[in-house]
Order: C-alpha cells, then structure tokens, then sequence
C-alpha cells in the first residue's frame, strides 16, 4: 500500500476509535447483557423438563403415561379401522386422509397445553379445560355438547342439559378413559366405559354437590323399555347428520338436524345411528354409525315419534353398518312389531268437569232471588 493511501487509512481508523470512545462502556454493557441473557435462557432450559415426557417430575404417573401409549387417543385405531372398514373396501383407499388424522394426541402437552413456563407457572397443575376437549372433538360430539354444529359454524337446536346444568366433559368421562386403561381397543364405543346408569340408577348419587334424578320404574315408558332401549333412543334431542362427505377435500355438503336414525348397538339395545354419505371422485357409498348424541334431553321423545315412523326404525335401510361387531339395522320383523303397538291418543288438555250442583239448588236460588225483589219494592214505597 503506498505510503499516502496507508497514513490516509490510519487517519481514518484513528477518527473512528476517537468517536467510538465516548459509547464504548455503553456497547460492552450490551454485549454483557446479551451474554447473560443467552446464559440464563440455556439455563432455564436445562432446568424445564421436557413437556413430552411429564415423569421427569410426576414420577407417579408412569402407568398412565404407558397406558395412554395405548389409548385411542394416542393411536387413533378407531380411525383406522373404521376406515378400512369403509372407505377402504369401497374406495380401495390404505390409509385415511390427513384431515381424519390431524387430532392424533402426540404427548402430555398436547391436551395440558397451558403450561407454558416449568417449574413455578400459576397455570401449571390446573385441570385441561372442556374448550380443549371441543377443539378436537369439533364435527360432533364436542360441538353438539355445547349446543354447535360441526366447526362451531352454525347453532344446533339445544345444548346438552348435562351441559346447561354446568358438567364438563370430565364430570363423566373418566381419566382412565381419557388417558386410557392399558388395552388396546379398536373403537371408541368399547373404550368409554361410561353409561347413564353410573349416575341415574346410583340412589344418593351428587355431582358437584348436586342430586341426580333417579331411574324410576314407576315411569310406564321405562317400566316398558328398560333393558330394550338405550336411554339415549329416548331422551336424545336431536342429531347432526352429514351429507356427502368428500374424502378429497375432508368436507361435507351440508349438515343438517331434522333427521333422527335408531339401530341396534353392539350391546344389544336399541340406540341412536348417524347416517353419512361418504364420496370420492363421482363414487358414494352410506354408512351408518351406532352413536351416543350429546345432545340429551330432561324430557323424552313421546311414543309416537318411534311407534309411528317407519323410516326413523330404519325400514328397507341400505348401507354399511361400521362400530363394533354385532352393531346391526333393526331387523324388519322387530320394527313390525314396534309398528304395531298401539299408540295412546294424544288429546288436548280436557276442561275441568264443572262442579257438580245439588238437586233442587236451581229452586232454591229462584226464591232467594224472587224474595230479594221484593223486599226491595216494598222499600220503595
């Protein structure tokens, strides 16, 4: 470098240091405070245990989290297996598409997913919230719990009454459902253990400090059905229906409320079906689902909406029946004969018979009535 170009660039050099001098403190504060920031975040991360795997600290629930390795909720057999049951035998499709599969539970965090900063967050250790619940189970039971249709998008006719009376989904179902109980099961009907009786045939039984109404005999409709119907047969409100689901796009044309479907479930007791039509390119096929609505109802459906209606029964239905084995159509000659019970009349609310007068009461009245005449003519005169 020539000697004018190298004094030029020492000038240069020596006018930056003199500039620089007077921030310099200021700029080795920063680089420290960057430094200890960087170290107390490596820190903080050693020190968090790792959110996937909850027995870092909770020694304690190492069977659970064994057991939940196993659950539905981890593998989504349910999916899979209906699926091949389904769609895979009429569409020679392997495996279900992504948008059946995206509510897959990978771990702890998936659900208790609050817990943002470990250990010493005020939200660690509080319960999972029902919204988590509904975030996943959207296009049906979750939604219609709350009173929703599928995605929240349009209201259903009514909410759950266990949900009006303030019960989340956990006052019912249990952690080992949840969480699972350590066996392999390859539906959701004989994974949830839960029944109605757990409560309403459990005299004395209260949940958050409220008295369950009783399973009553003396009720002539369950006198007649019990051990015949599921108590959801009944008292369900109404039910989501799906039309035209496309495997393609995941979506279903329209959902609609106005339709309510019986079978038999694979515990022999007559319950709730949904119905779907399931499509891909210009193919379809029905299915049709053995299901527990949540949408229950205090006050029951009255004889006639089953004892008259031939296609709520399932008459000349067609399709294929998924659940678990023995989950079936009612067979023609048990709706004949459900068909063929007699229905009481349903008649207007009759006028309270007047009470009855006693013979000789409209004389009596008469001269009563002559007499008060009378007397008032003779006072005025």
């Amino acid at each position: 470098m020539p000697k004018r170009e190298y004094a030029k660039s020492c000038k240069s050099v020596s006018a930056i240091m003199r500039t620089a001098k007077p921030i310099l403190p200021l700029i080795v504060i920063v680089v420290l405070s960057v430094s200890l920031v960087s170290m107390a975040i490596t820190a903080a991360e050693e020190a968090t245990p790792d959110v996937t795997d909850c027995t870092g600290c909770h020694a304690d629930i190492e069977d659970t989290v064994a057991n939940f390795n196993m659950s539905l909720h981890h593998t989504i057999g349910g999916v899979y297996g209906e699926f091949a049951r389904g769609a895979g035998e009429q569409f020679n499709m392997s495996s279900p598409p992504e948008g059946c599969t995206k509510c897959h539970v990978d771990s702890c965090d998936s659900c208790h997913n609050d817990f943002a900063s470990y250990p010493g967050s005020p939200e660690h250790g509080k319960a999972v919230e029902m919204d988590t619940c509904v975030e996943c189970h959207h296009s049906r039971a979750g939604v219609n719990y709350v009173g929703y249709l599928g995605g929240h998008k349009k209201k259903g006719p009514s909410a759950d009454v266990h949900h009006q009376m303030g019960l989340n989904c956990t006052d019912c179902h249990t952690p080992s459902e949840i969480h699972g109980n350590g066996e392999m099961y390859s539906n959701e009907k004989e994974a949830v253990k839960v029944r109605c009786e757990d409560c309403h045939n459990s005299p004395g039984k209260e949940v958050k400090e409220m008295p369950v109404t009783q399973f009553s005999t003396e009720i002539p409709a369950h006198k007649i059905h019990e051990g015949k119907l599921d108590c959801s047969a009944c008292h369900a409100g109404w039910m989501q229906t799906c039309y035209n689901c496309h495997l393609e796009t995941g979506k279903a044309d329209k959902s609609y409320v106005d339709e309510f479907h019986l079978g038999v479930g694979y515990e022999g007791e007559i319950k709730p079906f949904y119905y779907q039509r399931v499509s891909k390119g210009n193919k379809s096929y029905d299915r049709w689902v053995e299901w527990t609505p949540h949408t229950i109802s205090a006050t029951a459906h009255n004889c006639s909406f089953c004892h008259e209606n031939p296609e709520l029964l399932g008459e000349n239905r067609t399709g294929i029946v998924l659940g678990p084995e023995g989950a079936k159509f009612i067979p023609q000659e048990m709706i004949e004969r459900i068909l063929a019970v007699e229905v009481p009349a349903r008649t207007p609310a009759e006028t309270p018979a007047a009470t009855p007068t006693p013979p000789g009461f409209e004389l009596i009245f008469a001269v009563i009535a002559i007499a008060v005449v009378v007397l008032l003519a003779k006072r005025r005169h």
